[in-house]
């Protein structure tokens, strides 16, 4: 809200969107991805078998190898931008895209570093603090969008614009700082002292090593697709935001917001789920015991679906007035149609909600089997299939609402294959308690839909977009767990028990 407002859905903000893009590509192959992925089940089994004390040696030899080589990765992607900037684009509008992301490439160390912690604490049991690192980056990021017109003077508006934008990127950096503190503290109270060390002779850091890298090549391909469509829609998707102003890349700013409605209920619970469940499935296939595992992921899967259902539908629903009453002001307000563009984006991502919440799931079941080249190969050919979909639907009315309309798609595809190469390799999904369950809670989402749609159409006409809003969210929250509870969903029961 605070970056729609200080920057909407221009060139700047499509630049700022394309850089930080970057480092959360990065952070995903080193950080909460394939080395958390790699590690925890390493880990789990040294806590089990050995103690603390072992955790804490190959975590400290983990800290400093992943310090050395993402001070390599850095050093050489400042270089790699300095010479595109140097050579070629110095005078174009990729400037201010390249600028950025030398800017914020070293937040890639920082949030790396704090993806690792964290998946220390998870093996400890320990998920509340190392949840709520993304609260600090979000208030370090409010604080940067509105306080840049108190740092910046600039008389014309669009120079200031593209000069506050240098502040939010040196908030992202100052909250990567804070967030190593606080986290490198926690792992302290946690009884580990974390003394890094580069040391790669040791066998659980050789076995991290050898199970990260098909990781980072399948995590790499996803973040190949994710990059891939802030570049199309930077270069494909342009608009004058203003009458008399040149055309200017508005796609990635218009991504960037949709992307942060859909992927809310993907971290409040489905990407929770998915962390909070890793360790547990490591500790089943360490075991050998797959029955536990297949009864622990089925569960897991019919719990996301109870969530993610309701917010596929529901966020269709509700797509416009939530865009409006959230992004409606300010700067965001310049390119006409801004809010109903975004509200489209929204509804297509919205339609793999269901598939990227099983996806999270499956591929953990996958890590911790010590499979990592099966989910590696499916996403490899999800990087052609995503691109060709991009480049088709880009080019239609849909513009980046079609690229949001791809990733879907190849959610969808991806999550189906997985769970069939499961069920023939591995087995032990409960098929009947997991289609009993869905089945019980399309029922409730279906009610909660007629419901919604009832009320929008006979008593939300008229009414502001935030007394509508509130409204529909009270109709369609209060329908599905009265719906839910009338079905007897076990899964309402096992959300609210402790």
């Amino acid at each position: 809200m605070a970056c729609a407002a200080a920057f909407g859905t221009g060139g700047v903000m499509s630049a700022f969107a394309v850089a930080f893009r970057i480092p959360n590509l990065f952070r995903g192959l080193f950080g909460e991805g394939a080395l958390t992925a790699a590690s925890i089940p390493v880990l789990t089994k040294k806590l089990a078998l050995e103690g603390p004390q072992a955790v804490d040696a190959v975590a400290g030899r983990l800290v400093g190898l992943l310090v050395a080589v993402l001070v390599v990765v850095c050093l050489a992607g400042e270089g790699i931008v300095g010479g595109l900037y140097w050579y070629q684009y110095s005078d174009s509008e990729a400037a201010l895209v390249l600028s950025l992301t030398a800017l914020m490439l070293p937040y890639v160390l920082l949030v790396c570093t704090v993806a690792l912690l964290s998946g220390v604490q998870n093996v400890l049991g320990q998920f509340a603090l190392p949840a709520a690192m993304p609260i600090i980056l979000n208030l370090f990021m409010i604080a940067g969008a509105l306080g840049g017109r108190w740092v910046v003077s600039e008389p014309v508006a669009e120079l200031r614009k593209g000069k506050e934008i240098f502040v939010l990127a040196w908030a992202v950096m100052v909250s990567g700082i804070f967030q190593v503190a606080w986290q490198w503290l926690a792992v302290w109270r946690c009884g580990l002292r974390l003394r890094p060390r580069l040391d790669i002779r040791d066998p659980s850091v050789r076995q991290i090593v050898t199970t990260m890298l098909p990781m980072m090549a399948g995590l790499g391909a996803v973040q190949v697709n994710t990059l891939a469509d802030s570049l199309i829609a930077y270069w494909f998707v342009k608009e004058p935001t203003g009458p008399g102003l040149a055309a200017e890349p508005v796609g990635p700013a218009i991504l960037y917001f949709a992307q942060r409605l859909y992927q809310f209920p993907l971290g409040v619970f489905a990407i929770a789920l998915a962390t909070a469940i890793f360790p547990t499935l490591s500790r089943y296939a360490a075991q050998n015991d797959l029955a536990g595992l297949g009864r622990t992921l089925t569960r897991g899967m019919r719990l996301a679906s109870f969530e993610a259902l309701p917010c596929l539908v529901g966020l269709i629903l509700i797509r416009e007035p939530l865009v409006r009453v959230l992004f409606g002001r300010g700067q965001f307000s310049k390119l006409a149609g801004a809010d109903v563009r975004v509200a489209w984006a929204v509804s297509m991502y919205a339609l793999g909600i269901w598939a990227y919440a099983l996806n999270h799931l499956m591929v953990r079941a996958f890590y911790a089997l010590q499979n990592a080249k099966t989910p590696l190969r499916v996403s490899v050919v999800n990087v052609f299939l995503n691109l060709g979909l991009n480049l088709l639907l880009v080019n239609t009315r849909l513009r980046e609402a079609g690229l949001a309309l791809a990733t879907s798609i190849c959610a969808f595809v991806q999550v189906s294959t997985l769970l069939v190469l499961f069920h023939h390799r591995i087995g032990h999904i409960q098929w009947v308690d997991f289609t009993g369950g869905v089945t019980r809670i399309m029922l409730a989402v279906g009610v909660m839909a007629a419901a919604t749609l009832a009320v929008d159409h006979y008593a939300a006409g008229g009414m502001r977009s935030s007394e509508r809003l509130i409204l529909l969210v009270l109709t369609g929250g209060g329908s599905f767990l009265a719906a839910a509870w009338v079905l007897r969903c076990r899964e309402l029961s096992e959300v609210l028990r402790r």
